[in-house]
């Protein structure tokens, strides 16, 4: 009797090659581990409640215990409908499924490998005097490079309480670069966090670090009558991840917005730069078609004003650029 076991399993689990066959929750990856009674776990009537409710299994661990996508509002009726329980983060209580046997303990072991064993700690700020950059009067924020940090998440506030935010950006690196030409005089507070990519496949944004300051003092009185003129809009197109625009006379900095509306309310990248190209490849975010780009120039003492937003929109290849109303 006992040499039938493992064929019954056999054939229980080829019950279950359903879930294999290629299907929108197939392509998601595993949120969940399952612990289902072992009765119910080949049943063919919970196989097709799974399937229509569009979860989807993606490991065995027989009799019990399975890892796959399951939808975050199944919870609750898994467990009232079938006495199944849903584990969605790193699993503690181990004692609980030793019960199941060997193959349960197994998969708990492997479950709690997708979670970062010990979270990262806030970002450290490598000094906490801001670093002078280049030859042009940047001033470069740094911080530790945090592990599995897929980006960073940079606030800069007028008060240090951050009530109010004067630039947020995501940073594919652990530096940012900035010029003062490009900010009124003050002081400035600004941290930053990570966004980790867990092995889930989602991604999570840990604690900000501890706030740290700048000064801004222009020299305004060297300044020349009147503002900058803002940049011309864009002259090309996307090309290769890159925008190109044209400069007004003097200017030696930039700055750049990307945002999904032309009020730019949301900024999705705030970026400086001292050329008049930037390689939009090197945002943690995608560029497309239906976002809007801004340009602001310095002639080195103060800043000009936005230019009018420049929808992308789909063209040749990498797609094109067109003005929309009024600089602000």
């Amino acid at each position: 009797m006992k040499k039938g076991i493992p064929l019954l399993f056999a054939a229980a689990l080829a019950a279950l090659c359903f879930l294999s066959s290629p299907s929108p929750a197939a392509e998601a990856p595993a949120n969940a581990l399952l612990v289902v009674p072992s009765e119910t776990a080949f049943d063919r009537k919970f196989q097709d409640y799974l399937e229509k409710k569009g979860a989807k299994l993606l490991e065995s661990h027989p009799p019990s215990v399975f890892v796959g996508h399951i939808p975050q509002d199944l919870d609750r009726e898994l467990e009232e409908k079938y006495g199944a329980k849903v584990y969605r983060e790193k699993v503690d209580d181990w004692a609980s499924f030793a019960r199941y046997g060997e193959n349960a303990v197994f998969a708990v072991n492997a479950w709690n490998k997708r979670f970062v064993e010990d979270p990262p700690v806030a970002p450290l700020v490598v000094s906490s005097r801001v670093q002078k950059a280049g030859r042009r009067g940047g001033l470069r924020l740094a911080w530790n490079d945090v592990m599995k940090a897929a980006s960073y998440r940079l606030q800069i506030s007028r008060g240090e309480d951050f009530s109010e935010i004067y630039l947020e950006t995501g940073i594919a690196d652990n530096q940012y670069l900035l010029y003062p030409s490009l900010l009124e005089d003050g002081i400035y507070y600004w941290r930053v966090a990570p966004v980790v990519r867990l092995n889930t496949g989602e991604y999570s944004q840990t604690p900000y670090s501890s706030v740290y300051n700048f000064a801004v003092s222009n020299r305004a009185g060297a300044a020349k009558p009147g503002s900058p003129a803002a940049p011309a809009q864009a002259k090309a197109p996307l090309n290769r991840g890159a925008v190109t625009w044209q400069p007004a006379p003097g200017d030696r900095h930039f700055r750049l917005q990307l945002a999904n509306t032309a009020d730019f309310d949301a900024p999705l990248a705030d970026v400086f730069t001292d050329t008049c190209t930037y390689r939009l490849s090197g945002l943690p975010v995608t560029v497309a078609p239906g976002q809007y780009l801004r340009f602001m120039g310095s002639d080195g003492r103060r800043a000009g004003e936005w230019s009018a937003p420049i929808e992308i929109v789909p063209g040749a290849a990498k797609g094109a650029l067109k003005k929309k109303g009024r600089a602000r």
